[in-house]
C-alpha cells in the first residue's frame, strides 16, 4: 500500500523515489497495542456504537476492539432466552470471555441470571437495579441467590445496588435486607426517590450499613424534614468516599459524630435538603480535606435563620481546610461569602455552582449577585473551570461588565445564568405586544456569544437563561395579577438555551417548556418530581 502511495502519478515500470526518511507514511496500525487500546477505550466512552465499526478496520484492530465492547453489559431478557445462544453462539462466547461488568434488573429470571452470571470468566462487578418496592424475585432473595460465593470470591467481586425500597422490618423475624444483599460484597448503595408510605425508623437499613464493611458510596433519599439514624453503642459506619443525603434530618451532636461516623476516606459529599449549619457544627473539618465534590442546599425550613452561619462555616471549610475541590455547588449569603476562598482552589476547579438564597421567586425581592469585578478576578484564577451557574440580578451590578467578565474565564463553555422577569404584574401588557423576557435573553445571548468571539476562548457549548425561578416542573406564581396573566400564556417563569451541536458546531435556540404541576400539588411533592427529573 505504502508503495503504490509513493509512486502515485508515475509509470508503474518505474521505481518509486524514495521519500524522505521524515516523511514517512503514518498509520494508526503503526501505534502500540496499549496505545491503540487506549484510544479504543476513550472511542467506547464517546460512542459505544462506534466500536463496532473500528472492528471492521482490520483483523488487529478486531482483536483489540472485542475485549473493550464487551467489557461492560446490560443483562436483559432477550441474552438470558435460551433461543439467544442458539443464534448467537460467537456473541455468547464474546460475552463469557470478556465482560468483567454486569448490570442486572431485578425482574430478570433469577435462575437463568444465576446460571449465566456463573459462566463469566471474571465477575469483576454486579450493578443489581430494583424496578420495584419488592426485594423477592420468584423463590430468590436477590441478589444473594443469583451470585456463586465461591464465585466471587475468587473474583473479588464488588456489588452495587440501586434503588434499594426503603423498608422496615423492625416487626419481622429477621431484616429481609440481610437475606437479600450479601454485605461482603457491597460497596455501593442507592436508594431511591421514595414514594408513600414514608419510613420513620432506620434502624433495618442501618443494621444493613453497619454490616457493609467494604461500603464506600451511600445515597439516602427521604422527603420533606426527613429523619435520620439513631445509634447505639459502639455502632459505626464504615469509612464512606461517597455520601449523598437528601431530606436527612442531620441532628447529630459532634459526639454522635466522632463515635458513629467516619469521614477519613471521604471525596464526595452532597447535602440537599440537610440542616447545613447542623453538618457543618458537628464533623471534624480536618477528616473533610480530601472533599473533591462538595454540594450542599438547604431549601428546607431547617432553622433558616441560621443560614448566615452556615455561610461563615462553609467559607472557612472552603477556604482554610479543604485541598483541592474540582466541583462546587453551594446556596450561600452571597454577599457574606467572600470569593478568595475560591481562589485556593483555582488549580483544581472545573465546576462552580454559587447562588443565593434569595432566587428569584418573587419579582420584588432582590436577588444579591457577585460584583463584577470579582467575576473579573475569578476569571483571571480558575483557569481550567469549564461549568458555571451564577444569580445575575440587574440592580445589584452592572450587567454588562458582568457579562463580560463571565466570557473572560479562558476554559468556559457551559454557563447558567438565573435572572428576574423584567414583567411586572400590574403593568397593563397588551395583546401583541413585544415579548419583553425573551427580547432581554435574546440580547444576552448574542451578547456572550458576540464578546467570547472578540475576547477568544473555547466557542460556547450551552448557555442557559433562568428567568424568574424556572424549573423543569412548575408551580406558577399564585397572587391574582400572575393568575390573571398565565391565563393569557404571560408567564414569569422561562427558560432558554442557546446549544451547540457537538458534530457541526452550529448553534441553535429553544425554550424549554415544563410541566406544569397542579395547584393543588403540594410544595414538597414540587420539589420531589424536580429533582427526580
Amino acid at each position: 500500500m505504502s508503495d503504490i502511495a509513493s509512486g502515485y502519478g508515475q509509470p508503474l515500470s518505474h521505481q518509486p523515489l524514495p521519500r524522505p526518511q521524515g516523511h514517512a507514511r503514518w498509520s494508526l496500525n503503526d501505534l502500540s497495542t496499549e496505545l491503540l487500546t487506549l484510544i479504543l477505550e476513550q472511542l467506547r466512552d464517546l460512542d459505544a456504537r462506534s466500536i463496532a465499526t473500528a472492528r471492521l478496520v482490520s483483523r488487529r484492530f478486531d482483536h483489540l476492539a472485542i475485549p473493550i465492547a464487551y467489557n461492560e453489559l446490560a443483562l436483559t431478557d432477550r441474552v438470558l432466552d435460551p433461543d439467544f445462544e442458539r443464534g448467537f453462539p460467537r456473541v455468547l462466547q464474546h460475552i463469557y470471555a470478556h465482560t468483567n461488568h454486569v448490570i442486572v434488573r431485578s425482574n430478570l429470571n433469577p435462575g437463568r441470571t444465576k446460571a449465566f452470571l456463573e459462566r463469566i470468566h471474571q465477575l469483576s462487578t454486579v450493578r443489581w437495579r430494583y424496578v420495584d418496592r419488592s426485594l423477592r424475585s420468584g423463590h430468590y432473595w436477590v441478589p444473594w441467590d443469583i451470585l456463586n460465593p465461591e464465585q466471587t470470591r475468587h473474583h473479588n467481586t464488588r456489588l452495587y445496588v440501586e434503588n434499594l425500597p426503603l423498608l422496615s422490618f423492625d416487626s419481622e423475624p429477621y431484616n429481609f435486607y440481610l437475606r437479600a444483599i450479601p454485605v461482603l460484597l457491597l460497596v455501593s448503595l442507592k436508594m431511591p426517590h421514595p414514594t408513600p408510605p414514608l419510613v420513620t425508623r432506620l434502624n433495618s437499613l442501618k443494621q444493613l450499613l453497619l454490616a457493609a464493611r467494604r461500603l464506600e458510596t451511600l445515597h439516602f433519599e427521604d422527603r420533606g424534614q426527613g429523619t435520620q439514624f439513631t445509634f447505639e453503642g459502639a455502632e459505626r459506619l464504615p469509612p464512606l468516599r461517597e455520601l449523598s443525603l437528601r431530606s436527612y434530618d442531620w441532628r447529630h451532636s459532634p459526639e454522635e459524630v466522632a463515635r458513629h461516623w467516619d469521614f477519613s476516606r471521604i471525596t464526595k459529599l452532597q447535602l440537599v435538603s440537610v440542616p447545613v449549619f447542623s453538618f457543618m457544627s458537628s464533623v471534624n473539618y480536618l477528616d473533610l480535606a480530601n472533599l473533591h465534590t462538595l454540594h450542599c442546599e438547604d431549601f428546607s425550613a431547617h432553622l433558616p435563620d441560621l443560614r448566615q452561619e452556615a455561610t461563615a462555616a462553609l467559607y472557612v471549610l472552603i477556604k482554610n481546610y479543604v485541598r483541592a475541590l474540582s466541583t462546587l455547588s453551594i446556596n450561600v449569603h452571597t454577599a457574606q461569602f467572600p470569593v478568595d476562598a475560591l481562589l485556593s482552589h483555582a488549580h483544581s476547579l472545573t465546576s462552580l455552582r454559587l447562588r443565593d438564597y434569595t432566587g428569584f421567586g418573587e419579582e420584588d425581592r432582590r436577588c444579591p449577585t457577585l460584583y463584577h469585578a470579582d467575576v473579573l478576578l475569578l476569571s483571571q484564577h480558575l483557569q481550567h473551570l469549564h461549568t458555571l451557574e451564577l444569580d445575575m440580578d440587574t440592580a445589584y451590578t452592572d450587567s454588562p461588565a458582568f457579562l463580560r467578565a463571565i466570557c473572560c474565564f479562558p476554559a468556559l463553555h457551559t454557563l447558567t445564568l438565573h435572572v428576574q422577569t423584567v414583567i411586572r404584574p400590574y403593568e397593563t401588557i397588551l395583546e401583541g405586544q413585544v415579548d419583553r423576557d425573551y427580547e432581554v435573553a435574546m440580547s444576552t445571548l448574542q451578547f456572550l456569544v458576540s464578546t467570547r468571539h472578540a475576547v477568544g476562548g473555547p466557542a460556547w457549548r450551552s448557555i442557559t437563561i433562568n428567568v424568574g425561578g424556572w424549573k423543569r416542573v412548575m408551580v406558577r406564581r399564585l397572587n391574582e395579577a400572575w393568575r390573571s396573566l398565565n391565563d393569557r400564556g404571560i408567564f414569569a417563569e422561562r427558560c432558554f438555551v442557546l446549544e451547540s451541536d457537538c458534530s457541526t458546531g452550529q448553534l441553535s435556540f429553544r425554550e424549554e417548556v415544563p410541566i406544569e404541576a397542579s395547584r393543588a400539588s403540594t410544595p414538597e411533592q414540587v420539589q420531589d418530581l424536580d429533582e427526580r427529573r
